[in-house]
């Protein structure tokens, strides 16, 4: 099978992989993929299976400004691509690249399946604080999100939530949620890593693991510090990640700075995926901070799979979707004081976890997404 992939991100210079780069270097084991390379990141190049297309005429690193001038570069590209390599099937995930592949699967009666990978009206606006440009962007790209859905020819999502959501505006989707790499992430002894950190045995380490982007409300965790502090004066909190295209993680290290906590605070920056593992292990319990209400109704976020991989305890804000899946390691907080409250009672009672996701594994996403080409296929050429 000859597999296109457009996704969400530059594949091969972004910092943080997505669910695309678990699934499709698994599916490349098996089948010829090709992807889209958009040089719109900065971070080391990473090493892959896919075959890389490259499909930027103007390399500007600003992705609004990005996409915006190489979008009429992406309907020549595209076209070519599935022509000269006779592509099977192609998956679209980005908003305006995603409609140029479209239109070219299209052109050859390429069939197309949309994965959409979280809610791209809100998650385009996040990065504005102007509220009514902020509204803008949000109608416009679901504007063109509503045109590649309404032309794509199967969709697949990450959350039931996601799913039930797509249903209320008249569209059918398959549920393929997030995972993760079960062999990487297993229960360790994190001693070493806090030891590198400089970080004591006897400190209590509150840990979060991803996008230092303004979704997640970090900035409540340091305000709720003073008083776990003074609970249990070692206290820590470890923040392993960097932003990507917002000054929010300097907006938090002032805000330590005004509140008296930077000594508190560790900041770790981006870190290879393969190495997150060990950062988890040196937490004592592991956070998603969930913000805007909007999302939370609708996410189904890695970190959850990958914490829980490594038996931690999670405190966390209420998400449906989490709860559904459930665990014994999951406390859930919905304001500050809850926050606090939570960190404190797992402070008193320490908990460690052995939980089972073979179900979760990349492994089995890639399976589930072969399972979706493969029936598109036999219903474009029926035996």
């Amino acid at each position: 099978m000859k597999i296109l992939l457009v996704s969400t991100q530059d594949y091969i210079h972004h910092p943080i992989p997505s669910r695309h780069h678990y699934i499709f270097e698994e599916l490349a084991r098996c089948h010829e993929v090709h992807v889209a390379h958009f040089h719109v990141s900065r971070g080391e190049k990473r090493p892959t299976r896919l075959i890389v297309e490259e499909a930027t005429e103007f390399p500007v690193k600003n992705p609004l400004l990005h996409y915006m001038l190489n979008a009429p570069y992406h309907y020549y590209i595209f076209d070519k691509i599935i022509r000269d390599n006779q592509i099977d099937v192609v998956v679209a995930a980005h908003i305006l690249a995603g409609a140029a592949v479209i239109s070219a699967a299209r052109r050859y009666r390429v069939p197309v399946v949309f994965d959409l990978k979280d809610w791209f009206p809100d998650s385009a606006a996040a990065y504005f604080k102007n509220r009514f440009v902020a509204q803008c962007i949000r109608k416009g790209v679901w504007e063109i999100t509503r045109r590649n859905l309404t032309w794509s020819d199967r969709i697949t999502t990450v959350s039931p939530s996601l799913v039930d959501k797509l249903k209320g505006l008249g569209f059918s989707a398959d549920l393929i949620t997030n995972g993760v790499d079960t062999e990487l992430f297993v229960p360790q002894d994190g001693s070493q890593t806090r030891r590198d950190l400089g970080i004591g045995d006897d400190d209590f380490v509150i840990g979060f693991s991803g996008s230092v982007e303004r979704w997640y409300a970090i900035d409540e965790m340091i305000r709720a510090l003073p008083e776990l502090i003074r609970y249990r004066d070692n206290t820590l909190l470890l923040i392993v990640g960097g932003s990507l295209f917002t000054d929010y993680e300097r907006e938090l290290r002032h805000l330590a700075a005004d509140i008296g906590v930077s000594d508190h605070v560790i900041f770790t920056g981006t870190k290879p995926y393969a190495e997150l593992p060990r950062f988890i292990a040196a937490m004592d319990v592991c956070t998603i901070p969930l913000s805007p209400p909007r999302w939370v109704d609708i996410a189904l976020p890695n970190k959850f799979f990958e914490y829980s991989a490594c038996g931690k305890p999670i405190v966390m804000r209420p998400i449906p979707d989490v709860t559904r899946i459930g665990g014994p390691n999951l406390f859930v907080y919905r304001t500050r004081n809850e926050f606090i409250v939570q960190v404190k009672t797992l402070m008193d009672n320490p908990q460690t976890y052995h939980i089972n996701l073979e179900n979760y594994s990349w492994k089995e996403k890639a399976r589930q997404f072969e399972v979706v080409f493969s029936e598109l296929l036999d219903q474009e050429h029926p035996k």
